[in-house]
């Protein structure tokens, strides 16, 4: 048994559009040319920011920009305040980076990001042709480097999702295809293509580009439902069966999926099981509501309690990955808040990252050792592992501070037949 702070028992079981995770670039190719007394703790930072760790890596960032202003030191800083949807203070510290260096390869596609997050997806344009514009003109362009094409394709690819939502279809699609030929490897380019075609009524086509999604990137949730979901849309009823109960064997509680499945059992004739998904994608409905209303909070709050709230409702309906990203915006809120920090653990563990759980157990108890449940929760992870004197340890560390713990003594007392 897991055991939170917040919540005790069991640990509790945001994107405002769909933003392709790839498409925000990683640490600019400009950071090598800096000195490496500047170089050093900006690498450290990024490595922070990419483990979800954002109040280290401000503190990183902050200590270096004490010290000078870098351009990239002021960009990676508006990425972590937008990671934070504190909008405001992410477009001042990427305007920044653009005072100091205007040819900053980046800064625009960020502003279309935080543009595009809060709605504004003209805005949003706007500024993605303005990051086409400063690559065009670059003297370090190179369309032979994969990473440069890469890069191209990305802006396309978003460029035309701003598109689509201003209702430019055709705008939309000349970008895709131009995101295609920048990079063809790229599955979510497909399938927004499918998306695109199956609003202008072609749904043979649409299928098409969500097989070829799904080809490229088998493992991805979104390919997957996208592809059943397209089968029945096309009538294909026992292929959409098939490949909608493959996304809830990975994600029973996916409304979309239940939902279809549902449709294609009942037009199929299986009335009783189409039923049951179909009043499940309707309880799962009632949660996504509650989901929604949660991140809107969330989304509108610079404090910690709306973002865990968030993380609660996300790991209540099995998305422990927004969970996670809902969690890490949470704790850079409120770094010292040790609830929050356990659980994060907690969280790794349902993630399947047993590694990264222990590591930050241990860094909860370095700075309060007197954590029962923190200790009981390190001890089920070191007894998971087969270290079953660590385990006891820890064990009797919380026994130490809850006497009274019958959980304790079973845990204990089973590890004595071990023996």
């Amino acid at each position: 048994m897991l055991r939170t702070l917040v919540y005790g028992g069991l640990v509790g079981v945001l994107v405002l559009l769909e933003m392709g995770c790839g498409e925000n670039n990683p640490m600019p190719a400009s950071s090598s040319l800096l000195p490496a007394q500047q170089r050093a703790p900006l690498q450290q930072a990024w490595q922070a920011y990419e483990a979800g760790d954002y109040h280290r890596a401000m503190r990183l960032v902050d200590s270096l920009l004490a010290q000078e202003a870098v351009a990239e030191a002021y960009f990676l800083k508006g990425r972590i305040l937008l990671d934070a949807n504190a909008f405001e203070k992410a477009i001042a510290a990427f305007q920044q980076a653009r005072v100091r260096d205007p040819l900053l390869r980046g800064v625009y596609f960020q502003l279309g990001h935080a543009a595009f997050l809060q709605g504004a997806y003209r805005k949003a344009l706007d500024y993605y042709l303005k990051e086409l514009e400063l690559i065009q003109a670059s003297a370090e362009r190179s369309y032979e480097s994969q990473a440069e094409r890469n890069v191209l394709a990305a802006i396309y690819r978003q460029a035309g999702r701003a598109c689509f939502l201003l209702d430019s279809l055709e705008a939309a699609r000349r970008f895709y295809m131009q995101a295609l030929a920048a990079d063809s490897t790229e599955s979510e380019t497909y399938r927004w293509l499918a998306e695109l075609e199956e609003q202008e009524g072609r749904l043979a086509q649409a299928l098409t580009f969500a097989e070829r999604a799904l080809q490229l990137n088998p493992g991805h949730l979104d390919n997957l439902y996208a592809f059943g979901r397209l089968l029945l849309q096309n009538g294909y009823l026992q292929d959409a069966v098939h490949f909608l109960r493959l996304v809830l064997a990975r994600y029973p509680l996916h409304r979309g999926a239940n939902y279809n499945l549902g449709r294609a059992l009942m037009r199929l004739g299986e009335r009783e099981a189409g039923q049951f998904f179909l009043e499940r994608a309707h309880r799962i409905q009632q949660l996504s509501g509650k989901i929604g209303q949660a991140r809107l909070n969330a989304y509108q709050s610079q404090s910690a309690r709306p973002w865990q709230e968030l993380a609660t409702l996300l790991m209540q309906a099995g998305q422990y990955e927004e969970a996670r990203k809902a969690l890490d915006v949470a704790i850079f809120w409120d770094p010292d808040n040790l609830a929050l920090q356990n659980d994060r653990a907690n969280l790794a563990l349902l993630l399947g990252d047993t590694l990264d759980a222990v590591r930050r157990y241990y860094q909860v108890l370095q700075r309060d050792s007197t954590l029962a449940d923190v200790w009981l929760n390190l001890g089920v992870v070191l007894a998971a592992q087969k270290h079953y004197e660590a385990a006891r340890r820890a064990w009797l560390q919380a026994l130490h501070y809850r006497p009274n713990d019958d959980t304790l003594r079973q845990y204990l007392a089973e590890l004595e037949h071990r023996k």
